[in-house]
């Protein structure tokens, strides 16, 4: 088998949001969209990514009281329904200031391994991925994890054949 790549492992589809994008519509944009993260530009430079986590981190600011029901913000099936605290936040932020500033790229021949690992490394979940210095598309984690059970089945049709 040969070594599983960047470019192999991608998706090709990059979703953006604008940097004044405000929380609540990045939410919706998200939910919408059926993915965990975005890639944040400001016209034609990537200026950071963004993902549910980031948002749930600023939500979860110890100067909140009570417990909130933050999985039910990225339910497609209710209305927010939320703190007003909660609200308050999600009105008053934006993109820019969940964001991690700071967008990490691969180049597309890079092997799945060397993506893994430098993911590891920085404690992050996606990775931009980058032919001739443009955005060609996002590894996630989850492209990885996908990849992994991929070559698991492909290992035990091998066995199986060899073996009959």
């Amino acid at each position: 088998m040969d070594l599983l790549l960047a470019r192999n492992l991608m998706t090709p589809r990059l979703m953006t949001v604008p940097p004044s994008m405000g929380l609540r519509d990045l939410v919706d944009f998200l939910r919408e969209n059926r993915i965990h993260g975005a890639l944040v530009k400001e016209g034609d430079q990537l200026v950071g990514v963004v993902s549910y986590s980031d948002v749930l981190t600023f939500l979860a600011d110890n100067s909140l009281e009570g417990e909130h029901p933050f999985s039910r913000l990225f339910s497609s099936d209710e209305e927010l329904d939320i703190s007003e605290e909660m609200n308050a936040r999600m009105d008053a932020a934006g993109v820019r200031e969940v964001m991690t500033p700071a967008v990490f790229t691969v180049e597309e021949g890079a092997s799945a391994g060397e993506v893994a690992s430098e993911m590891i490394r920085r404690n992050i979940h996606r990775a931009v991925v980058v032919e001739n210095g443009q955005a060609v598309g996002l590894v996630s984690a989850t492209d990885l994890l996908k990849a992994v059970v991929d070559y698991e089945k492909e290992l035990k049709k091998g066995r199986s054949a060899a073996s009959s």
